[in-house]
């Protein structure tokens, strides 16, 4: 009998250990992943504010500005090269390859127009809403589909340099 009392205290135990193993592995499981999905959330974040940033810094290397600042974009890029899937590392890269491309038509004054601008802008714009709805997809399980980036609509060239005298994006209307 008292065999008996020693074995149903030792698989007791044994139960219990495995218990708090299983109970412990859970856990670091359901943490890494939260961790996980925090660093992909703020990965992301950085990659739409700072396409945002250089997309305007853009626009005023144009009108002759100094060259855009890239340490934080490329400190995000390699975040989330680090945090995400490769679809979305992808997405990244191509608003990347419309940065590099509408610097280099800069560069060579290929945009010196308002509406040359709108044109590169728009392919920028492009690629930023194909990550942000990736993003959204991925961190949100959001299937409905951003259309537009909450910016400026295109002003009419007259505007623009009106409003770049006055150091501001915004033109107020006339009362006619």
């Amino acid at each position: 009998m008292q065999v008996d009392a020693v074995l149903v205290a030792i698989l007791g135990m044994v139960a219990s250990l495995a218990g708090v193993g299983l109970g412990g592995m859970v856990t670091r499981r359901t943490y890494v992943r939260q961790w996980s999905r925090e660093r992909l959330t703020s990965a992301c974040l950085v990659v739409v504010s700072e396409s945002s940033r250089l997309q305007i810094a853009l626009n005023k290397y144009r009108q002759g500005s100094d060259r855009p600042d890239w340490i934080v974009w490329n400190e995000a890029l390699a975040t989330l090269t680090l945090t995400a899937k490769a679809d979305l590392v992808h997405a990244a890269v191509s608003i990347d390859e419309a940065f590099w491309r509408t610097t280099h038509a800069i560069e060579t004054d290929q945009v010196r127009s308002a509406d040359a601008w709108d044109s590169e802008r728009s392919s920028i714009e492009h690629a930023r809403l194909m990550f942000i709805n990736l993003a959204r997809r991925e961190l949100a399980d959001r299937s409905d589909v951003v259309t537009r980036i909450a910016s400026r609509p295109a002003l009419p060239a007259a505007h623009e340099a009106d409003a770049g005298r006055r150091g501001t994006s915004a033109v107020k209307p006339t009362k006619s």
